[in-house]
């Protein structure tokens, strides 16, 4: 019976867990001016509640709620604010009736509630820093500063816009492992390194750059429409090569682009795939590029000759190669 009950209990503990670990991460997403309207109806409906109630009802701890929400979501100095108003509205609803022992006694209650408040206010925010910084370090590649595969999908998910079309760029750096081998595994993260500092320079803020590998990435913008997403993605390739061919010690890259449609899901791991497949027959042809959509896959697959795959993006790829392209970002 001991074993069953153990059973039961470890699901509801993981789900207690889980919920106030979503609603951690909703407070956090919480905008200034909703968090004041929050505060501020919060303190009021708990002022209003100590005021028709008997003196020996105590809401303390409603009014700290109040506070450390406030300290969690603006920092200490909101929160020691809201701790302040607190204590002040606490007085005038109850007046002195709370401390009958004389002025000292007031005073060095007052002086010790306002020191509680203000110490706890600090450590919650220390511990939202605390918070911030290990939600990023989970979200982040620490040698690039690039996006990870969680934050990557995460990413994609809280930017998707349904009416917009967009590209999945799979890059793969040939040649990395060479530089491992021949120069050390120094050398090889000062390349990643540099190669994620170029394309971050080449690329919006609201685009995001994902390092999902050892010398593997992946980028997800918006376009205009299919054919803004063909000419970004072969702007890209070649801007990209540059970064490495011009870095201390040069390689190339292959590309596979996905250009996904208005309408679809969020990029999802399938989507990942489909990219890193035409990331692969871009790679069997040696650092070149491939571009297709879901539709043109499907209609590529269902054929024999695979060379019927967007034959015309290696065309314009080698078109590019012949222009100039203008420095700056896409």
């Amino acid at each position: 019976m001991a074993i069953d009950a153990s059973r039961r209990v470890a699901p509801l503990s993981t789900r207690l867990s889980e919920t106030l670990e979503s609603l951690i991460g909703k407070a956090t997403r919480i905008r200034p001016p909703a968090v004041l309207a929050i505060t501020g109806l919060a303190i009021l409906l708990t002022g209003l509640a100590d005021l028709v109630a008997s003196a020996g009802v105590w809401f303390g701890p409603l009014y700290l709620l109040s506070i450390l929400f406030c300290a969690w979501t603006l920092g200490w100095r909101a929160g020691v604010a809201t701790g302040l108003a607190c204590v002040a509205i606490g007085l005038i609803v109850n007046g002195f009736q709370t401390y009958p022992l004389g002025a000292v006694a007031i005073a060095w209650n007052m002086a010790m509630r306002i020191l509680t408040v203000t110490v706890i206010v600090i450590l919650v925010s220390a511990c939202r820093r605390s918070y911030d910084r290990e939600w990023l370090c989970a979200r982040h590649d620490a040698l690039t500063g690039a996006l990870n595969t969680q934050g990557f999908y995460e990413f994609a998910a809280r930017r998707h816009d349904p009416r917009r079309w967009g590209i999945l760029v799979y890059v793969d750096l040939d040649g990395f492992k060479q530089i491992n081998d021949r120069f050390g595994h120094a050398a090889g993260d000062e390349t990643l390194r540099a190669f994620a500092h170029g394309v971050r320079h080449h690329i919006r803020p609201e685009d995001a750059l994902a390092r999902i590998g050892g010398d593997e990435f992946l980028l997800l913008l918006r376009v205009g429409d299919e054919a803004d997403g063909h000419r970004l993605g072969r702007q890209l390739h070649a801007r990209m090569n540059g970064i490495l061919e011009r870095s201390v010690h040069p390689a190339r890259c292959s590309v596979g682009v996905l250009v996904l449609k208005p309408g679809a899901a969020a990029p999802s791991a399938d989507d990942v795939r489909l990219a890193d497949q035409l990331m692969y027959e871009a790679k069997q042809r040696g650092a070149m590029l491939r571009i297709a959509t879901i539709d043109t896959i499907v209609a590529a697959s269902a054929s024999p000759p695979a060379d019927r795959l967007d034959r015309s993006t290696d065309r314009g790829m080698e078109a590019d190669r012949l222009r100039a392209i203008p420095a700056g970002r896409c």
